[in-house]
């Protein structure tokens, strides 16, 4: 949540706020009232359009009606004078440009004209009263048709007038434009930029890492409009926030010694699960007598060895011992003087072992012991030194001497099978040849000859 609240404090600076709506308003404002203005300008230029236009075609009118009498007095008494007086007057009106009087016959008695030097940027708004035109007019007098007028009108004035009034009333227009976007911009920036900056200020003071601060009330305002209600609901927001983040972290000060508690609980339990699985591992695959592996431990170590040997043809030789007249040994001194025994001669195995050698207690007074990487030669004098160790040892036990000797049954490399199980017979064969033969002895496993004793 502090996360949330410190993006939400400083997304966007205050002054960043104002200045970006403050900006958006003004653009409105003065889009908006350049569109009225455009609009106001467009509708006086329209009604003052028409106004012109009606007001040009009475003035033709009024001269027409009344410069016809005159003109029509002069084709009567054909007088030059009186209709050149009366064409002059009609060239008078800036309209026209052209006066001829002249007969019903054709015979011209007065034709005047003024030049005219049109602007080339008002030929594109000839659609302003339109192009020049000849008005022709009969002239009556006494109810007879004496001849004719002929005006020539020419616009040019008036659209230049009316282009002119056009241009003033445009730029009267944008200036009350101007005028009325800063009239509107100052409205909004009173009414919402100003609030909503002070109210933009007012969350930037607020500390997100503080709480406390966040109780801060927001500016007051003498109006209690839309603005007022959406900061106190900010504000209401904010004191809301504050009891769940001061709950959520009390929460979280809590789970996290629970997780520390937890934590512990499984360090202590995983190491006591571990101990318990070493000590099963060892009960598993150890003799807890003598400390030796076990039946179990020995047979899966020796298939490895053996599965070595078929792959890559490494070497080694299988002994099987048993201990000579150990039931008497039992039943004369007791099973504890026999558990002793055996501890004494699991121990003087181990010592005449290599490292790399496999010893284990596959019986009761029975070991097994494989021997890597020996030649019958080698297997042959590791064995006697086993079987003349254990016959030199002295054991006593509560003052008794117990002398004991043991049979060796050995399978050299040379003769290894491709089953470890008939590997483990043909030694267990020997061992009970060794037995035969007279105890205390090593019998050596041969294709041809079964055993033989060394």
């Amino acid at each position: 949540m502090n996360t949330i609240l410190q993006r939400l404090f400083k997304s966007k600076s205050a002054t960043g706020i104002g200045q970006g709506l403050a900006i958006r308003q003004a653009r409105l404002t003065v889009c908006i009232a350049l569109f009225i203005g455009f609009l106001l300008v467009l509708i006086q230029m329209v009604l003052d359009y028409q106004n012109e236009k009606t007001s040009i075609n009475l003035q033709l009118q009024q001269i027409l009606e009344s410069s016809s009498p005159a003109a029509a007095e002069s084709l009567w008494t054909l007088s030059t004078d009186l209709a050149n007086g009366v064409a002059e007057g009609l060239l008078s009106h800036p309209l026209i440009v052209e006066a001829k009087i002249e007969t019903i016959t054709g015979t011209t008695l007065s034709h005047q004209s003024r030049p005219i030097e049109p602007e080339a940027s008002l030929v594109e708004f000839s659609f302003l009263f339109g192009t020049p035109r000849v008005e022709v007019i009969p002239l009556l007098y006494k109810g007879v048709t004496v001849g004719r007028l002929k005006l020539k009108v020419d616009p040019l004035l008036a659209r230049q007038e009316l282009l002119k009034r056009f241009f003033i009333i445009l730029v009267a227009g944008l200036v009350k434009a101007c005028i009325l976007a800063g009239a509107l911009g100052t409205v909004f920036y009173i009414t919402l930029t100003r609030p909503f900056q002070q109210y933009a200020n007012w969350v930037e003071q607020i500390n997100p890492n503080d709480p406390e601060d966040w109780q801060q009330a927001p500016p007051t305002r003498r109006q209690h409009d839309e603005l007022t209600i959406f900061a106190e609901s900010i504000f209401q927001r904010f004191v809301q926030a504050r009891v769940y983040f001061l709950e959520l972290k009390k929460t979280r000060s809590e789970l996290k010694v629970l997780n520390q508690e937890l934590e512990e609980r499984v360090l202590t339990r995983t190491y006591e699960l571990k101990i318990a699985l070493d000590r099963a591992e060892h009960l598993a695959t150890t003799d807890m007598l003598t400390g030796i592996p076990n039946r179990r431990s020995f047979m899966i170590q020796a298939e490895k060895r053996h599965a070595e040997w078929l792959r890559h043809g490494r070497p080694y030789a299988l002994l099987m011992m048993d201990l000579d007249k150990f039931k008497q040994i039992n039943d004369t001194y007791g099973h504890p003087a026999g558990d002793q025994v055996l501890k004494i001669v699991a121990s003087s195995l181990q010592q005449n072992t290599r490292i790399e050698d496999i010893l284990g207690r596959i019986g009761g007074e029975e070991f097994c012991i494989l021997l890597v990487g020996v030649s019958e030669v080698e297997a042959i004098t590791l064995a006697e030194r086993m079987r003349t160790a254990l016959a030199r040892l002295q054991i006593v036990f509560e003052g008794k001497h117990i002398p004991i000797t043991a049979s060796f049954g050995l399978v050299p490399p040379e003769f290894l099978k491709e089953n470890f199980d008939d590997v483990l017979k043909n030694s267990d064969q020997m061992l009970y040849q060794a037995k035969n033969e007279g105890r205390n002895r090593v019998c050596l496993y041969h294709n041809e000859i079964r055993g033989s004793s060394h």
